[in-house]
C-alpha cells in the first residue's frame, strides 16, 4: 500500500488527501450534529432577580442550560429534566417568578380595614395569575387586572366578576389553541369568572379573546358557520359527482342562509285525565228508641214550650255519607335547547361539461337534490348549468418539503462517502495490479549474461522464453513483458550499468 501510495503522481496524491480530509468534515460534521443534546423547556416566565440564583444551582451541579425569552426562560437537557428539578427544590430556589404573592398577606398591620385585606387579596391574585401566564410557552410578559364585585344579598343584582389580560408579544408567537387555553386558564383561577368575560389583548393591542366563536356565546358567526357548511356539503356533492362522471367532468355549488340564533324552547303539556291527590270521606250513623210522657208536677210542666225536651214514641235512624275529592291537572314541562345551524335556505348550482350525456345530467341533478336534501317548500333550488371545463395541464412537481430536506442530506451524504471509498480503493487495487513494483525477481534468474540490444529489441514470446519461474511470479512478470516489453528492458539495461 505504501509503495502504491510512492508511485502516485503528485496530483493524484494531492486529490486524494483532499478527498480523505473531506470525508473526515463530513463525518465530523455529522457525529457532532448526531451528538448534539436536546433541550427541554425546565421553566418560563423567570424573574430575572432568580436567574442569577438558578444558574448557578444548575452549575454547582454540572448540569448544562442555556437561556431564552430574554433570560426570562430556562431550558436544561431533556435527560437532566428530573436531576436539575430535584437540584434547584433542594436549595429552595424558585422557578415560579419571584416570591410569592401572596406572601404579601402575611405582613399586614393589626386593625386592616376589610377593603384593604380585599385589595391586597386581589393584588396577589393578579400576580400569580400573571405568573402563571408567563409559563406559557411563547409568552414574554402577562399583566392580569380583576374586577371583583361585592357579593350581593340577591342573585339577580349581582354583577359578574372580569379579567382583562395583556400578553407582551403578538399572536404569531403564541401556538395555537394557546389564547384558549389562557382564557381558561384565568376563569379557572377566578371564583364566578366565566370565560366569556376574559379579555386577552396582545402588546399590539389587538384582541385575541373573545373571538370567533367565543365572541357569539359560543356559536359561530354567522358568515363563519355558513362557509363552513357550503364547504363541507359541497366537498361530499362533489365526490359523488367525480365517482359518477369521473374528474374534471362536473361541479356543485352551494350557497346557504344559516340560522345561528342559539334559543331555548320551553313546552308545557296537560293530560287529558286528572290525577287524584287527597281524598276525605266522612259517614255518620244515629239510631234511637221513643218513651212516654214525662214531665214535673205543677204549672210549670203545663206551660207551652217551643223546644221539645222529649221525644214521641217510636225509633229513630239516622245516616249521613259525604266524600271529598281533589284532583290535581297532569302537565309535562320540557326544556329544550335548540342548536344553531337550521337551514334557512338552500341552494345549489350544478355545472357539468357537454361530453356528459343528457340522460346522466338528469339522474345526477336528481342525485344531488336528494344528498343535498332540497326542499322546495322551504324555497331551495338547484340549477343545472352545461359549461365547457377547461383543459386541465398536469401539474409540476412542486417543491421538496422542509423537513425532508435535511433527510436528503444526510442521505447523501452517506451515498458520496460510500462511492468515494469505492472508486479511491479500486484506483489503488488498479495501480497496485499494474505496477512494476520493487525489484523484478526475474532478472536474477538469468544464468548467463545477455546483450542489452537482444533484451531491448526481444519481443514479448522472447522475453518470456528467457524466464523460468515457477508458479505466481512467473504469471505475474509474463504479464508485465506482454504488457510493456520496451519498459521491462529499460529496467534490465539500467541495473546492468549499476553492476558496472
Amino acid at each position: 500500500m505504501l509503495n502504491a501510495l510512492k508511485n502516485m503522481p503528485m496530483k493524484s496524491r494531492l486529490m486524494l488527501a483532499g478527498s480523505i480530509l473531506g470525508v473526515i468534515i463530513v463525518a465530523y460534521m455529522l457525529m457532532s450534529l448526531a451528538g448534539k443534546p436536546s433541550y427541554t423547556m425546565l421553566a418560563a416566565g423567570i424573574d430575572p432577580a432568580q436567574t442569577g440564583k438558578i444558574t448557578a444551582t444548575l452549575d454547582a451541579q454540572g448540569i448544562s442550560y442555556q437561556l431564552a425569552n430574554n433570560g426570562t426562560a430556562l431550558e436544561v437537557v431533556s435527560s437532566d429534566v428530573a436531576k436539575a428539578r430535584v437540584a434547584l427544590a433542594t436549595s429552595g430556589v424558585s422557578t415560579t417568578g419571584g416570591q410569592d404573592p401572596f406572601a404579601s398577606l402575611d405582613k399586614q398591620k393589626l386593625g386592616a380595614s376589610q377593603f384593604q385585606q380585599q385589595v391586597a387579596y386581589q393584588r396577589a391574585l393578579e400576580q400569580q395569575i400573571a405568573q402563571t401566564v408567563d409559563q406559557i410557552s411563547g409568552v414574554s410578559g402577562a399583566s392580569v387586572q380583576l374586577t371583583l364585585p361585592q357579593e350581593q344579598l340577591f342573585a339577580d343584582q349581582q354583577t359578574p366578576a372580569t379579567a382583562a389580560v395583556l400578553l407582551n408579544g403578538t399572536a404569531d408567537q403564541l401556538n395555537p389553541g394557546a389564547v384558549r387555553g389562557i382564557a381558561n386558564l384565568v376563569a379557572s383561577s377566578v371564583q364566578n369568572l366565566k370565560t366569556s368575560n376574559v379579555t386577552i389583548t396582545d402588546s399590539s393591542g389587538a384582541m385575541l379573546w373573545p373571538n370567533g366563536d367565543a365572541a357569539n356565546g359560543g356559536v359561530a358567526s354567522k358568515p363563519a358557520a355558513e362557509a363552513r357548511y357550503n364547504s363541507q356539503l359541497a366537498s361530499q356533492l362533489n365526490a359523488i359527482v367525480e365517482r359518477t362522471v369521473g374528474p374534471n367532468k362536473a361541479s356543485v355549488q352551494v350557497q346557504s342562509d344559516l340560522n345561528v340564533d342559539a334559543t331555548t324552547q320551553d313546552k308545557l303539556a296537560y293530560a287529558k285525565t286528572g290525577v287524584a291527590l287527597h281524598k276525605v270521606t266522612d259517614n255518620e250513623t244515629l239510631k234511637g228508641k221513643g218513651g212516654g210522657a214525662s214531665g214535673v208536677a205543677g204549672t210549670g210542666s203545663n206551660i207551652p214550650s217551643y223546644s221539645s225536651a222529649g221525644g214521641t214514641g217510636g225509633n229513630s235512624n239516622y245516616s249521613h255519607k259525604q266524600a271529598t275529592t281533589d284532583y290535581g291537572i297532569s302537565k309535562v314541562v320540557s326544556h329544550t335547547k335548540v342548536a344553531p345551524g337550521a337551514v334557512n335556505k338552500l341552494d345549489v348550482a350544478l355545472v357539468v361539461d357537454p361530453s356528459v350525456p343528457a340522460a346522466t345530467r338528469t339522474q345526477l341533478q336528481k342525485a344531488i337534490a336528494t344528498a343535498a336534501g332540497i326542499t322546495p317548500a322551504r324555497g331551495d333550488t338547484i340549477s343545472t348549468s352545461v359549461v365547457p371545463f377547461a383543459k386541465v395541464t398536469a401539474p409540476k412537481a412542486g417543491p421538496i418539503p422542509t423537513g425532508m430536506i435535511g433527510y436528503a442530506k444526510y442521505a447523501v451524504l452517506g451515498l458520496a462517502t460510500l462511492l468515494f471509498l469505492f472508486f479511491v480503493s479500486r484506483h489503488l487495487r488498479r495501480r497496485e495490479e499494474g505496477d512494476l513494483i520493487g525489484e523484478p525477481v526475474w532478472l536474477r534468474t538469468i544464468e548467463s549474461p545477455r546483450p542489452v540490444g537482444q533484451l531491448a529489441g526481444a519481443s514479448a514470446d522472447q522475453a518470456t522464453a528467457l524466464l523460468q519461474l515457477p508458479g505466481g511470479p512467473r504469471r505475474q512478470v509474463e504479464d508485465v513483458v506482454k504488457r510493456s516489453p520496451e519498459r521491462a528492458a529499460q529496467t534490465l539495461r539500467a541495473w546492468m550499468e549499476n553492476d558496472r
